[in-house]
């Protein structure tokens, strides 16, 4: 399996970096981890198509991780390859506001040359696509809704997507035996309401089960102490193979 980090930024494009999108692509499927609104440009510029992507799971509806979904629905359907269905799973809500997105956006876009799907998930569903599990976990970040991390099996490797989320327990379950684990970093020490700080990262360290863990989401100040952070930073491009 490829992984290949479309996006690693946050809704400030601290550091220049691209709104939240994970790639996760093998010979038989390509699931994408949030799909933020510069998704088809990074896809475009690393030279991938995204009529290779069969599966969306959606964290949350803020924009920065949703809102390019509409942008690929429109390449698809009139710049791009696809004839093969496209599935975009997220939390409640989902369909509804995907559905009213590409209308706002892109009105009278007509019928489309492929099936699309949007489905809301609860926490605990199961979703089975070929070779895929995905199992959707509730975590602490959205006031007006559930926010969910996913543990994602795929050609014989887990990979652990946080979301965006302040420290949770979940993020202990979750991670046990997994290959990867990438989550979100939004500041260094500094409190930001509902996300994760370096600070709760360092404290937690040894209790996190994955064999490697990523950061994303990253602030400026994250950015700018790189050298001091007790994890990875990943970033815009970056493929890890598992």
């Amino acid at each position: 399996m490829r992984i290949i980090f479309l996006g690693t930024g946050n809704a400030f494009a601290s550091g220049g970096r691209n709104a939240m999108a994970i790639l996760l692509l093998t010979d038989g499927l390509g699931v994408l981890l949030d799909c933020g609104p510069t998704t088809l440009v990074a896809l475009k510029k690393l030279g991938l198509s995204p009529s290779d992507i069969d599966v969306i799971l959606l964290s949350h509806h803020h924009g920065d991780h949703f809102a390019g979904v509409p942008f690929l629905v429109l390449h698809e359907c009139y710049d791009g390859s696809r004839t093969k269905p496209l599935s975009v799973y997220g939390p409640e809500g989902t369909c509804e506001k995907l559905t009213q997105g590409l209308e706002w956006l892109f009105p009278g876009i007509g019928t489309l040359p492929f099936a699309l799907e949007y489905c809301d998930q609860k926490p605990g569903d199961v979703l089975r696509v070929a070779a895929l599990e995905a199992r959707p976990f509730e975590v602490d970040h959205y006031s007006r809704g559930k926010a969910f991390g996913y543990r994602v099996s795929l050609d014989g490797s887990v990979v652990v997507f946080s979301g965006d989320t302040a420290w949770t327990e979940a993020l202990v379950t979750q991670t046990v035996g997994a290959d990867l684990f990438i989550c979100e970093c939004s500041s260094f020490e500094r409190p930001v309401e509902k996300h994760m700080t370096h600070r709760d990262l360092e404290r937690h360290r040894t209790r996190i089960g994955a064999k490697r863990t990523l950061l994303v989401h990253a602030g400026d100040d994250v950015l700018k102490r790189e050298q001091d952070l007790v994890f990875e930073l990943a970033y815009d491009g970056m493929e890890v193979t598992l």
